[in-house]
């Protein structure tokens, strides 16, 4: 399995645990970010979605590893949070008006 593969297959699994730390999504209304901790064998891991709280649509925006400045702390305090938090979300719009998404049942 390709690295592109694995992180794949630990985020759906990520999801498919349904075992998150949720935070308010600050940029972002009526939205929770929902914050799941991975442990893969190439490390730990740090998965982030966005749920959309009246459809309960969620969408993927970020996976990292420990070690790295956003893996290590996904909390708004992190200044390296908060500019890739701004990233995720505007990937993640632009990803969906395009219709390049993938729908995943839990």
């Amino acid at each position: 399995m390709g690295d592109s593969e694995t992180a794949r297959a630990e985020v759906l699994a990520a999801w498919r645990k349904g075992i998150f730390a949720e935070m308010p999504a600050k940029e972002v209304r009526a939205c929770r970010l929902l914050k799941a901790y991975v442990t893969a064998p190439g490390g730990p891991r740090r998965t982030l979605f966005l749920l959309q709280s009246f459809s309960g649509d969620t969408v993927f925006l970020m996976h990292r590893p420990k070690g790295d400045p956003v893996g290590d702390n996904m909390a708004y305090a992190n200044p390296a949070f908060r500019a890739e938090i701004r990233k995720a979300l505007r990937i993640a719009a632009e990803d969906i008006e395009a219709g390049a998404f993938e729908v995943v049942e839990r």
